[in-house]
C-alpha cells in the first residue's frame, strides 16, 4: 500500500476507523482534521498499532482573541479520553502560558496519568539558562494544574 492523506470527512464515515463520533465537532473541524496514513510493510511491525495526533498548535497573543470555527478543548477531551499518551510541548524560549493553552491543560484533568511534559528546543540553551526555564516553566504550570 502507498502512503496516503484521508480527509477528516472521509474519516469519520469509514466504519473501520475509530473516528465516527468526531462528527459532532461539525465540518469547520473535519475540513482541519486528517489522517496520515504510512506504509509500515518493511517496519517493525509495532507501527501497525501506533498512531500519533498532532492536534494544531495552541493559539495565543490576537490569534487567541479571534478564536477558532470548532470547540478546541472539546476535541481535546475526546482524544485525550482515548489515547495513552499525551505531550504537552513547551518551547525553551516561549514559556507563556496563554488563556487557551491554560484550558486545554485544563480539560485534561483525569488525564493526568497520561501527561508528559516536553520541553522542546532545550539543546539551544546553555545549563544555566535550562535551570531558568525549568523553574519558569515548573511556576507557570504550578499556577495552572
Amino acid at each position: 500500500p502507498e502512503d496516503k492523506v484521508i480527509p477528516g470527512n472521509a474519516l469519520v464515515c469509514a466504519a473501520d476507523r475509530p473516528f465516527r463520533s468526531l462528527e459532532k465537532f461539525g465540518g469547520a473541524f473535519l475540513d482541519k482534521f486528517e489522517c496520515s496514513e504510512v506504509n509500515t510493510a518493511h517496519s517493525a511491525k509495532i507501527l501497525n498499532s501506533l498512531s500519533f495526533i498532532d492536534s494544531p498548535g495552541v493559539l495565543s497573543g490576537e490569534k487567541q482573541r479571534i478564536g477558532r470555527s470548532y470547540d478546541y478543548t472539546a476535541v481535546v477531551e475526546w482524544f485525550a479520553s482515548r489515547c495513552d499518551r499525551i505531550l504537552l510541548l513547551f518551547d525553551a524560549h516561549k514559556l507563556d502560558i496563554s488563556d487557551e493553552f491554560r484550558r486545554t491543560m485544563e480539560c485534561l484533568k483525569g488525564n493526568d496519568d497520561k501527561v508528559r511534559v516536553v520541553l522542546n528546543k532545550a539543546d539551544s540553551v546553555n545549563p544555566q539558562q535550562l535551570m531558568r526555564v525549568y523553574g519558569a516553566l515548573m511556576w507557570a504550570l504550578g499556577k495552572v494544574v
